[in-house]
């Protein structure tokens, strides 16, 4: 299997709880299933929302899904460590199953192009495979191929940045509980999270979303809460981690941040109502940094990875296919401009 070298896009996906993030992984890897014939991994520390989003996708054999929120806490650092790049369990049903990796390293014969049998810095006087021995001072070409279990995977999503920080600072406060206010309860120990904590937990999922930038699959998704930030001294809303900085952080890890929002539906400015005089709602990906209209106060963060002169939309109904597809004719535009 030829694998990449690197994700083309690494997404952030932002909203309010219960917003739609989880369905617009199972849409994402729906149109790469449908069109690139993509399967695709889940990492999930957010709940069953996201296990019911993907059933359908789960139950083709498209999509694998890994509640990481069930292993091991003691070792919870190092778990998202290796799921980050690419890691997955042999049984995700069983938790702290032993983690598999994705991909294996081999050098090539010069001869068959087949496995040498080298390994490391070792060299070895002939081919496993064919048996030609190799000249004094022949250099192996490294090459990359993926596990068995991992032949076929082209889209991995992380739900999301937000419980992965949750998690890193439980672990944080019971293993230093001195970091901030300790409350005893009989022989159970209360602890809250001290500034130290905070920038640690930053300083790792900063390493976890550059592993994924790494993994040798096509597209990785990430999903966060949404938050209330601070830029400049203005009010900014973005995804949401431990400690409001990470909201402007975190921004440049990801090569498109998009959020989804839920607004009342507007024709001519007006509010449409359904026929029990109910507001009609509906969902929004926005693709650059806006002010709602029912909140004009409030900056939200996104941006999108199209050339400036695309002509992509700011605004699109919150689909993935809308997306990719507005995203290649802004990169077939740009390139007929040059």
């Amino acid at each position: 299997m030829s694998l990449p070298t690197a994700p083309e896009n690494v997404i952030l996906t932002y909203a309010l709880g219960g917003g739609g993030k989880s369905t617009l992984i199972a849409k994402a890897l729906k149109y790469l299933w449908q069109k690139f014939g993509i399967k695709g991994r889940v990492v999930n520390a957010d709940g069953g929302g996201t296990q019911k989003a993907l059933t359908p996708l789960i139950d083709k054999g498209i999509c694998d899904i890994w509640h990481i929120d069930q292993w091991a806490e003691q070792s919870i650092f190092s778990t998202m460590d290796l799921a980050t790049k690419g890691w997955w369990p042999s049984d995700p049903s069983t938790p702290n199953s032993p983690l598999e990796p994705p991909v294996v390293e081999w050098k090539e014969c010069i001869f068959c192009q087949g496995e040498s049998g080298a390994k490391g810095l070792t060299m070895v006087p002939a081919c496993m495979t064919c048996g030609k021995p190799f000249p004094v001072g022949t250099l192996l070409k490294v090459r990359r191929s993926a596990t068995p279990k991992f032949e076929g995977i082209g889209f991995l999503a992380f739900e999301g940045l937000t419980a992965f920080g949750d998690l890193l600072m439980r672990r944080l406060k019971k293993a230093d509980p001195t970091g901030g206010n300790t409350i005893l309860d009989g022989d159970f120990r209360i602890s809250s999270s001290g500034q130290a904590h905070y920038g640690i937990a930053q300083s790792y999922l900063a390493q976890y979303v550059a592993n994924s930038k790494t993994l040798p699959v096509k597209m990785v998704m990430w999903t966060a809460l949404e938050n209330r930030g601070d830029d400049e001294g203005k009010p900014l809303f973005g995804p949401k981690g431990p400690g409001k900085a990470l909201t402007t952080a975190c921004i440049p890890w990801f090569t498109d941040v998009l959020h989804l929002d839920v607004l009342a539906k507007r024709v001519g400015g007006a509010i449409q109502k359904d026929p029990n005089g109910l507001e009609i709602l509906e969902r929004k990906l926005f693709l650059a940094p806006h002010f709602p209209p029912d909140m004009p106060q409030y900056k939200f963060a996104a941006k999108s990875s199209a050339p400036a002169d695309g002509g992509m939309p700011l605004v699109i109904d919150a689909s993935m296919e809308t997306y990719f597809v507005e995203l290649e004719k802004a990169f077939k535009k740009a390139g007929e401009l040059l």
